[in-house]
């Protein structure tokens, strides 16, 4: 394969959160593959051919297997680029020998930094397109948690997923667009997780009593 790829993990999506080799990355590049919200916010220049990833990612996956020889394809992945991630899905679509991988800031790192609190101890899990979990099962097995979270699987979802908890058995905290202008980190009770509104970009945090 003559065409080398570059997964750039782009951390939470704010600018000043890239890394200098993340921004050398994006500037070499002849082609960039990535949402439209990052396309938009960290790639920029002209001249540059941008796909956007939307819809089946699989067919992006196979317009990019169909570009020139000799071509430089970056792919900007938010968050951590290898953690339930579509870094997983290009790695295995064009060889580990064929990918650099920029490590980016995870949402979770952001969060928990934004907190002041460390994130040791805790699981962390993806219910993005996730079917048939056993949340009660995880949160018995499990003192702390980070959960992604999508628009169907949102706190509400998490709520009349468990139905109920003893009250104040746990903390939990909602943090909702990270490092954007939108972004919000709150302390919230279990009563009240199905009255904030849903947001695409989201992650659960959860610790029982006092672990």
């Amino acid at each position: 394969m003559d065409k080398r790829f570059i997964i750039v993990g782009c951390g939470p999506g704010s600018p000043d959160l890239l890394t200098l080799r993340a921004r050398d990355a994006i500037e070499r590049a002849d082609v960039v593959v990535g949402s439209r919200r990052l396309l938009d916010t960290l790639a920029a220049k002209r001249g540059v051919r941008h796909l956007v990833l939307e819809g089946d990612y699989r067919e992006i996956l196979e317009e990019v297997a169909r570009l020139e020889d000799g071509s430089l394809v970056a792919f900007l992945v938010s968050g951590d680029p290898l953690l339930y991630s579509l870094g997983e899905l290009i790695v295995k679509k064009f060889g580990r020998e064929n990918c650099e991988v920029i490590p980016g800031v995870s949402s979770f790192q952001y969060a928990f930094c934004m907190l002041g609190e460390s994130w040791r101890g805790y699981r962390v899990l993806s219910l993005h397109g996730s079917e048939d979990v056993d949340l009660r099962r995880i949160f018995e097995e499990n003192a702390r948690l980070i959960l992604f979270l999508d628009p169907e699987h949102n706190p509400g979802y998490i709520k009349r997923s468990m139905g109920s908890l003893p009250e104040g058995e746990y903390t939990f905290h909602v943090a909702s667009n990270l490092s954007m202008p939108g972004e919000r980190i709150i302390r919230i009770s279990f009563d009240d997780l199905d009255s904030i509104p849903t947001e695409s970009l989201s992650i659960l945090i959860v610790r029982k009593g006092g672990a």
